[in-house]
């Protein structure tokens, strides 16, 4: 880590740098320029490779805003779709959370570090935003007054894109929709769906296509009266997200979740772990995407969570990768805590897990009751609730900025 910042700081002091120090003379009461006898290396004295291991690091967002006015020979370097995918590789993951609704909806950035130190940012999004996922770098968001379309927008280089209305004329308020790379044909992709029985919609964002449209996709059932929720109370949520390839919804099922694969465009059901023998199916187990993989989370018991992992997506091989266990965990209480459902670890019965962040070692943890977050650190096992001054969340998506672009721009 030590290395990593260091990298960074020496390339942010080289975007000031000039060839000529001169300093301020003042013995004799007049100003003097003197230059300096010593030689100061210039960024064209570096060799390429240490010059792109140096770039390589830098936050995205600064590359954008300062790196590539520097010379053109570094904007050639940075605009390589190699370093772009180096550097979004590089690029550190943190969670757009929002909470509220209509006016009052609130959207940051949150980086869990090290001994749970949270640092939060603006997004610099309209307040009535409303973010439905991130892919490469991309957030695809809707706004109610934007006449029911979506957008896409990349914060770190103010890219946006809006996406022709959908034809179910959804107003995107209770629907579910997702930003998706096909790597086959090297385009994206926006699936949406606000009823299954009207069909999944699709549209191709970087189709070469004269006439860009949406294309319906009949829904995962053939016979509707096999769907596991009763269509009347169940409303599709936005999918999880594995790295923008693969999509998963839940369905209300104690055996099953809907999958996609964005380059079959296809629709399959994914089996819970067969181990897995009590499943309360009311929001009582959660989907997130840890360690790049998806993840099943449920609660044996008040006491007991597990955590399985879906090592293998076309052979279905579930890993169960930790058992969190309330005996053994280190729940610390904030200093002086007024709230007196913050002073006790809660029953696990009542949490639900959101997200996970830091490359899967945290879990981001939600009381379905009051609302309040927690952290837990599956390497020491330590649990301790976090103040966001955020109230009623609504969402938690994975995020990492990009320099990733989309060369198709729709009139």
């Amino acid at each position: 880590m030590g290395d990593e910042i260091d990298d960074i700081e020496f390339a942010r002091q080289m975007l000031s740098l000039k060839e000529n120090k001169y300093e301020e003379n003042k013995s004799g009461g007049m100003k003097q320029v003197v230059k300096k006898s010593h030689k100061i290396s210039t960024p064209s004295d570096l060799p390429d490779g240490i010059l792109f291991h140096i770039l390589v690091k830098i936050p995205p967002k600064d590359i954008h805003k300062y790196v590539m006015r520097v010379c053109k020979s570094w904007k050639e370097i940075v605009s390589e779709s190699f370093f772009i995918e180096k550097n979004f590789m590089e690029s550190k993951t943190e969670l757009v959370i929002q909470s509220g609704l209509g006016r009052r909806m609130k959207t940051k950035l949150i980086e869990i570090r090290k001994e749970f130190e949270c640092e939060s940012r603006e997004v610099g999004l309209s307040k009535l935003s409303k973010i439905h996922s991130s892919c490469d770098g991309f957030l695809l968001m809707s706004e109610p007054g934007n006449n029911g379309m979506l957008q896409i927008i990349n914060p770190a280089t103010k890219f946006c894109l809006t996406i022709p209305r959908c034809p179910s004329h959804c107003q995107h308020k209770a629907c579910s929709a997702a930003l998706v790379f096909d790597s086959s044909t090297k385009q994206y992709k926006v699936v949406h769906v606000v009823t299954d029985s009207y069909g999944f919609e699709i549209f191709n964002v970087s189709s070469d296509d004269d006439e860009l449209h949406w294309e319906r996709v009949s829904s995962p059932w053939e016979d509707l009266n096999d769907r596991p929720f009763n269509p009347i109370n169940f409303h599709w949520k936005n999918p999880v997200s594995i790295n923008g390839r693969i999509l998963h919804w839940y369905v209300d099922s104690a055996e099953y979740f809907i999958t996609m694969q964005v380059k079959e465009e296809k629709f399959s059901r994914t089996y819970l772990p067969e181990r897995v023998k009590q499943i309360n199916k009311t929001k009582n187990y959660a989907l997130v995407e840890l360690y790049e993989f998806l993840s099943f989370i449920n609660c044996d018991s008040e006491k007991t969570m597990n955590v399985w992992v879906l090592e293998d997506f076309r052979r279905k091989v579930w890993f169960k990768k930790h058992t969190i266990v309330a005996e053994l965990t280190n729940y610390i209480c904030p200093y002086k805590s007024s709230r007196q459902d913050e002073r006790r670890m809660p029953r696990f019965w009542n949490l639900v897990v959101v997200a996970g962040a830091r490359n899967g070692e945290v879990l981001i943890i939600e009381h379905k009751k009051n609302s309040s977050v927690f952290i837990y650190d599956t390497k020491s096992k330590v649990m301790k609730p976090v103040s966001s001054n955020m109230k009623k969340l609504e969402s938690f998506v994975p995020h990492k900025d990009g320099l990733f672009r989309i060369m198709k721009s729709i009139a």
